[in-house]
């Protein structure tokens, strides 16, 4: 490690330490008192809008936007679905051990209150550029909402200069997986990924739509049901490893007679910071894609944050930990990456494919959703000329980012991460008299059947 990454490193420990996990935790808090508990009193009409509607597609879908409310939770699922919800609550149970996930769980109960009201604001100060698209975020409501603007153009920028790290990891890992998987040459893996991806993006928004509201459902069903599998075949072990989760969450020193064990204030560290950093809750990136929606009102698109988190890490990481659990693996001295592999392969050998295919689509999905950014904070930074521009650039990434060593670019980029969360949280705080106005709007004339909200 040279002396540029061991800096970049300590700078992320000291952004990413407790006292950010603290103040996520709490806005989530926050929010949820100031919500009156939103995401478990208004969980059912989350549900109906999320899936529900859909599904039977008899309702009209009123408002104004891009792309359909479903289309628009999908391909913001295709962000935070990434390969961190298979690895990452590895590493999260290495560090913490099993009661990680039981905290893991609570941040992701506070994270849908958050993720709720980003959406909420990203929504109400969207705006529609020339060419009738719409465009959204904490840049926007950070500007025009607590009319600062250098601090929206910060955040912006913060944004993309993680995306485009990020995108040099996801089609990493991506690449790697393939060549792994299928035995392909790096080049072959490269190409692969580029040319679907170009076809995608070229369609823009409406075409991105289109595809994740197909892939994140296929994707997450084909990834749980592999999961679920194995938890059935090892049926015997579950009630024990629910047991082992609670138990390590609020013992002091948890493991086997306290050798090698886990202390209750890492179970929460690792667990709260792998489910906020799983879920995006606090981010803002949500609200980017979310603002691109049609609908009438902005609580009616926040309500479908709450199944975001639902499925991001309640279903997802819950998936992925208990088969790491009841398969033991976390008991071996293994890297978070092959213990993930070694419990899915366990079963038979042809679950290495399901796990090697999950994480190729989560790694595409994530990419996708990427470009999105990009071209969204560009567009904020430089204007709608920027778009052909953001296009090539993105391409360039995710094809030279296989070729790369990323140790650097991760640490730069969760420096980068840290840092465009503390602006979105002062934002999202600030303005929180308009978040909980919108939403009892909402929620007092969905019971009288009005329709009173104007956009602004």
């Amino acid at each position: 490690m040279n002396s540029l990454e061991i800096y970049f490193k300590n700078l992320s420990n000291i952004i990413w330490g407790n006292w950010l996990i603290i103040t996520l935790v709490l806005v989530g808090l926050f929010f949820t008192i100031t919500l009156r508990f939103l995401q478990l009193r208004h969980f059912h009409t989350a549900i109906k809008g999320s899936i529900i509607d859909p599904l039977i597609k008899k309702k009209k879908i009123e408002g104004e936007g891009n792309i359909s409310p479903f289309q628009a939770l999908t391909t913001a699922l295709g962000s935070c679905v990434g390969n961190g919800n298979i690895i990452g609550v590895a590493t999260a149970i290495v560090g913490g051990g099993p009661g990680a996930l039981f905290w893991m769980w609570l941040a992701g109960f506070l994270g849908m209150a958050t993720k709720y009201s980003e959406i909420v604001l990203g929504v109400h100060f969207r705006e529609k550029g020339k060419d009738g698209c719409y465009t959204g975020g904490p840049m926007y409501y950070i500007s025009k909402g607590l009319n600062l603007p250098f601090l929206g153009f910060i955040y912006a920028a913060l944004l993309f200069l993680q995306n485009s790290g990020g995108t040099l990891i996801q089609s990493n890992a991506v690449r790697e997986v393939m060549v792994n998987l299928f035995n392909l040459k790096p080049i072959a893996a490269s190409i692969l990924l580029v040319i679907p991806v170009f076809l995608i993006i070229n369609g823009g928004i409406k075409r991105l739509g289109s595809v994740t509201e197909k892939l994140i459902p296929f994707m997450t069903a084909f990834y749980l049901l592999g999961g679920l599998i194995i938890i059935a075949v090892n049926i015997d072990q579950l009630i024990p490893a629910i047991k082992l989760i609670f138990f390590s969450a609020f013992t002091p020193q948890a493991g086997a007679a306290g050798v090698a064990g886990h202390s209750m204030k890492r179970a929460m560290r690792y667990g709260v910071a792998r489910g906020l950093y799983s879920n995006e809750a606090g981010e803002g990136t949500a609200a980017v894609i979310h603002a691109t929606a049609i609908t009438d009102h902005p609580a009616r698109q926040g309500l479908l944050g709450i199944i975001e988190v639902l499925v991001d890490t309640i279903l997802i990481c819950s998936v992925t930990g208990l088969v790491i659990v009841i398969s033991g693996v976390n008991n071996l001295d293994i890297s978070p990456a092959i213990m993930i592999s070694t419990a899915f392969s366990g079963i038979h050998w042809t679950f290495k494919y399901v796990i090697g295919i999950s994480m190729i689509l989560f790694g595409f999905s994530s990419v996708l959703a990427q470009w999105y950014f990009g071209n969204a904070t560009l567009n904020y930074l430089v204007g709608e000329k920027s778009r052909s521009f953001c296009k090539y650039l993105f391409l360039l990434l995710v094809f030279l980012g296989p070729f790369l060593s990323l140790d650097l670019v991760w640490y730069i980029q969760d420096v980068f991460l840290g840092l465009l969360i503390i602006p979105n949280l002062i934002g999202i705080t600030l303005l929180s008299p308009i978040v909980k106005s919108l939403t009892f709007d909402f929620l007092e004339n969905k019971v009288k059947n009005k329709k009173v909200y104007t956009s602004r």
